[in-house]
């Protein structure tokens, strides 16, 4: 019984992955699909609408839009209409913390700011250290210049903790930020592939 049980999670292990990562894929397609499609069949009619070019036609939207926001005349025209929108309250409590995470994508930090690194922050009180992104290096609401904020983020959840530690607490890392994001989310479980052969 035992052997069938260890057969049976070995193929769950492989199944299960791949079976979540094609719903999420599916679902987001289908959704995706449904902003665009449903208007395009309305200006095109049924008899010329493609499936799939609604998906297509987001791609292209989120792509003209990167270029006007990377224009300088347009791009100050968006700087503006968010900084209005964050006005309000109820957009500004869902758009800037999505903003705030979207800064953490590899790559997408500007030249104005400082690229996220990798540390690991030793707590010592529990004799402990954990893995974490440098978010800010100047605490300015603080006025605390010894101190950074490290995000941390939790193994197989959305969402993570924010410390703010000394400097002198902080260790650097020789990672690259999405290979620590990811090793942090699956709880370091995954192996580098030549450790497996």
């Amino acid at each position: 019984m035992k052997y069938l049980n260890q057969i049976f999670f070995k193929g769950l292990i492989v199944v299960l992955p791949i079976t979540l990562t094609f719903y999420l894929l599916i679902w987001a397609s289908i959704n995706i699909e449904s902003i665009f499609g449903s208007g395009l069949r309305l200006l095109m009619g049924h008899e010329l609408y493609i499936p799939g070019l609604g998906i297509v036609l987001t791609i292209i939207f989120i792509f003209l839009i990167g270029l006007l926001v990377n224009n300088y005349i347009t791009g100050r025209f968006f700087s503006w209409l968010t900084q209005s929108l964050e006005r309000i309250p109820l957009f500004k409590a869902i758009y800037n913390p999505l903003k705030d995470l979207m800064a953490l994508i590899p790559g997408r930090s500007s030249s104005k700011d400082k690229p996220q690194r990798v540390v690991l922050v030793q707590l010592e009180h529990i004799g402990v250290e954990v893995l974490g992104l440098v978010t800010r290096e100047d605490l300015d609401e603080l006025n605390d210049t010894s101190k950074v904020t490290v995000y941390v983020p939790l193994s197989y959840m959305l969402g993570g903790m924010t410390l703010i530690v000394p400097k002198d607490k902080v260790k650097k890392v020789d990672m690259a930020v999405d290979q620590a994001l990811k090793l942090s989310v699956t709880a370091w479980i995954k192996a580098s592939e030549d450790k497996r052969e």
